[in-house]
């Protein structure tokens, strides 16, 4: 009886992996700093990334500036879109999120609205592209200066 379980737990489990079928999901990963009063770098020292952040990470569908609601910089109170998925980013400001693979905006919660970590050229609020398998690595900042 048990050569018997361990057969069926080899054909289940671990056959199917081993030929390929192992699922690997995608989707995004990364981290949220806060940079205040942001300052140049001086000569010859990095940029520091910030202070980890813990907030909402929001993965809307892909959107374009005219669906921000009261924008002002980087700051806007909402975005009308769909929204997809939803996380809070540890204290240490880690995050991650399972996504099908396509495109999609992702904002920050900061304040009383949204922060718009990065703008995808003329028009695109944030685009992030997620590929079958892979998960997309990114560090997102809030920088509070551009906030004033």
């Amino acid at each position: 009886m048990r050569i018997k379980s361990i057969y069926f737990i080899f054909l289940v489990c671990l056959a199917p992996m081993l030929m390929g079928f192992c699922i690997v999901l995608q989707g995004i990963s990364g981290h949220v700093f806060l940079e205040k009063n942001t300052t140049m770098p001086l000569k010859g020292m990095p940029k520091q990334k910030g202070l980890p952040i813990s907030t909402m990470v929001y993965v809307y569908e892909a959107a374009n500036v005219d669906q921000l609601i009261a924008q002002e910089g980087n700051y806007a109170k909402g975005i009308q879109a769909k929204i997809i998925k939803q996380v809070r980013s540890d204290k240490s400001g880690k995050f991650k999120l399972r996504l099908a693979p396509g495109k999609y905006t992702i904002v920050l919660g900061y304040q009383e609205g949204i922060y718009i970590p990065f703008f995808s050229g003329n028009t695109g609020v944030a685009f992030v592209e997620v590929s079958m398998h892979q998960f997309q690595e990114i560090d997102l900042r809030i920088i509070a200066s551009s906030m004033d």
